[in-house]
């Protein structure tokens, strides 16, 4: 279950010295304050989303949001909300967000930069995640290697998601028999995507 919402965060109250509080007629009660709505998930701050204020009479206390505010006020609590800078944190679901593309684009280099060496050197026990012509996945278990072509004994089990295929890749799955692939065929197989991923 995802958990996500908003959340406000105080910034910066100012007690207006002009301005006369619309209610009780007092000059110089009201206290100005912004707050700052930032969206939430797993309550890690993610982006802020708008500015709220509010003004309140020290007097007779009486609330007012913005726009309840008579004109005078609302321009002096439009300068305070310019001049109300939120925290940086608020931007921290972003920061982690970047962080985890980058390290998933670092990732997936340096996987496929290994699949490319594990196919130039294949060992026994490589497991080779393949797609089916039926849109179904499975794995090929190398068994021996000769000097142009691995050998390799098929899964006898396919499964419908790619990211469930880790189920079926146990040893007593394999069949007993091998059948040998030429090393360039399996490189065609991996650039065309039928090979997507290697495991040593």
């Amino acid at each position: 279950m995802i958990i996500y919402g908003g959340k406000t965060v105080h910034l910066k109250s100012e007690r207006s010295k002009t301005t006369t509080c619309p209610s009780c007629g007092t000059q110089g009660s009201l206290i100005l304050s912004v707050y700052r709505v930032h969206a939430h998930v797993f309550w890690i701050p993610l982006f802020p989303i708008a500015k709220k204020g509010t003004s309140q009479c020290q007097h007779c206390k009486n609330v007012l949001k913005t726009k309840e505010m008579p004109e005078s006020v609302k321009r002096e609590y439009d300068n305070l909300k310019n001049n109300a800078k939120g925290p940086i944190w608020q931007f921290a679901g972003l920061g982690l967000i970047v962080v985890l593309i980058t390290w998933g684009i670092y990732a997936g280099r340096e996987d496929k930069k290994l699949a490319l060496e594990y196919l130039v050197s294949p060992w026994v026990g490589d497991i080779y995640e393949y797609k089916i012509k039926t849109g179904s996945y499975s794995t090929l278990k190398v068994m021996s290697v000769s000097n142009d072509s691995v050998f390799v004994s098929p899964n006898e089990y396919e499964i419908s998601r790619m990211s469930k295929i880790y189920k079926i890749n146990t040893p007593k799955n394999y069949s007993e028999s091998s059948y040998g692939i030429s090393k360039n065929k399996l490189k065609e197989m991996y650039d065309s995507g039928e090979i997507f991923d290697i495991n040593r």
